[in-house]
C-alpha cells in the first residue's frame, strides 16, 4: 500500500471520537498505520505540554493510547 496522507474528513472523524471519548488538547499530528486505511496514531499534548501517543480506529470508533511521549519514546515523522 502506497503511503497516503490523512484527509482533512478524516481528521475531523478522528477528533470526533477524541471528542466522544471526552479526550482534550491539541492534536499535533496524525499519521495512517502501515496497512490499513482505517487506523491512524495520533499524537496530541496537554495543557502542560506533556505529549502522549494514541491509535484511534475509524473502522471500530475507538481511541486507544498507547504510550507518553518522552526521551525514550519518540514519535518518526519523517521517512527512515
Amino acid at each position: 500500500m502506497a503511503k497516503q496522507d490523512v484527509t482533512q474528513i478524516e481528521m475531523m472523524k478522528i477528533i470526533a471520537l477524541f471528542r466522544q471519548d471526552g479526550y482534550k488538547g491539541e492534536y499535533e499530528s496524525f499519521q495512517r498505520v502501515s496497512g490499513t486505511d482505517r487506523e491512524f496514531f495520533v499524537v496530541m499534548s496537554n495543557e502542560q505540554g506533556i505529549k502522549a501517543l494514541f491509535r484511534a480506529s475509524l473502522m471500530l470508533n475507538a481511541v486507544e493510547f498507547q504510550y507518553v511521549l518522552d526521551d525514550k519514546h519518540v514519535f518518526v515523522t519523517g521517512e527512515v
